[in-house]
């Protein structure tokens, strides 16, 4: 069998073509950074959730800037709460800081269940979430859409069991709920209306109510998986995994632990954060003393997240105005949020500004 020559050009394709295959590959590095809205390395966004307060006025009591403010978008179809979220991402944009937007399964009129899971994951809903996913991605800011949460708790309308462990219908399923979390994240990230309905398809749900052929996407919405760490009842079924949509529909994985009559479930926030932050990025979605003064609560907290790498928000759950959350009326836990909130660890995670005591103006979106 003849060789054949080996001139220039004969080494050189394949290994140019190596290096092509090499560049189109992912690679963990770029894994890393996709995850829409991270701080700048080695930093943690604060934030703060309810109506009590504003992100600026929530820095001014703790003196430290607070970049995260959780809203609570309810259940209203009739389209005018779009108005009220085109303010609340204006009222972001003026005030510097991102909205961690809660989509809330209950209605605005009279706090009953919106719609089900299950209507959601049959598309039945598509155009209040093809409404949404258009305000959020217009508005070009980086948004973190938290579907509804505590699903495992059996408070929420979208839980699939009862207080006393017994099953809701189908459309209350953890299946429905998945498939509905899928259905929302594809409409809010946007992009090829036929490549979102392919995703659908091998899903077994139906396609988007649409004519579009191209939905808005910023690259900037980031979707929040949010249980309780255990569930509520605490029952085979209803824990965090059996709701958990899969890696490619989440970016970030949250949890809410609140200390109540000197009792916080470490145990079960720990366990969540080991199962899920090698795959997301972690947040403490809620946390605060359920109706009393608790320091040593808020100094275990802040030293949790010390300690967890992949931690990278802790939002105070302040509550309403007059609410048993809210931190004025705390006097020794704020004593204890203003010491270790003044850590570089969070007050360098600010994306407007540069703070003393900061190595570099915070300006980076992404962290691995």
């Amino acid at each position: 069998m003849r060789s054949v020559p080996r001139t220039p050009a004969t080494i050189m394709l394949p290994l140019l073509a190596l290096l092509l295959l090499l560049a189109l590959m992912p690679t963990r590095a770029h894994a890393a950074t996709a995850v829409p809205g991270m701080p700048p390395r080695g930093t943690v966004l604060l934030g703060v959730g309810g109506h009590a307060t504003t992100p600026g006025e929530f820095s001014a009591l703790t003196g430290t800037p607070h970049d995260l403010y959780l809203i609570t978008v309810p259940w209203n179809e009739d389209r005018t709460w779009n108005m009220a979220l085109d303010q609340q991402l204006q009222d972001a944009a003026d005030g510097g800081y991102r909205l961690v937007v809660h989509i809330g399964p209950q209605r605005v009129d009279n706090g009953l269940e919106g719609r089900s899971p299950g209507a959601v994951a049959r598309g039945e809903v598509d155009d209040y979430f093809l409404d949404m996913g258009r305000v959020l991605n217009d508005s070009g800011q980086y948004v973190y859409v938290r579907p509804p949460a505590e699903m495992n708790g059996h408070w929420s309308y979208w839980s699939a069991f009862d207080s006393n462990g017994s099953r809701r219908d189908a459309d209350h399923s953890t299946r429905s709920y998945r498939n509905a979390f899928i259905r929302i994240a594809l409409i809010a990230k946007g992009g090829s209306v036929a490549g979102i309905d392919k995703r659908l398809a091998l899903r077994g749900m139906p396609p988007l109510a649409t004519d579009e052929t191209y939905l808005p996407r910023s690259g900037r919405v980031a979707m929040v998986f949010n249980p309780q760490a255990r569930g509520k009842p605490d029952i085979r079924g209803n824990q965090p995994w059996d709701y958990y949509p899969g890696r490619p529909f989440v970016d970030y994985v949250a949890n809410d632990l609140y200390a109540q009559n000197g009792r916080v479930a470490w145990a079960a926030h720990e366990a969540l954060y080991r199962r899920y932050a090698k795959y997301h990025p972690f947040m403490v979605a809620e946390y605060a003393p359920w109706g009393y003064d608790d320091p040593a609560f808020m100094a275990k907290m802040f030293r949790w997240v010390a300690g967890h790498p992949r931690t990278m928000a802790l939002m105070y759950f302040n509550g309403t105005s007059g609410s048993t959350f809210r931190l004025a009326s705390k006097r020794r836990s704020l004593a204890s949020y203003r010491r270790f909130a003044r850590q570089a660890r969070f007050r360098c995670a600010a994306f407007d500004a540069y703070y003393s005591g900061c190595t570099a103006p915070a300006t980076s979106s992404s962290h691995g």
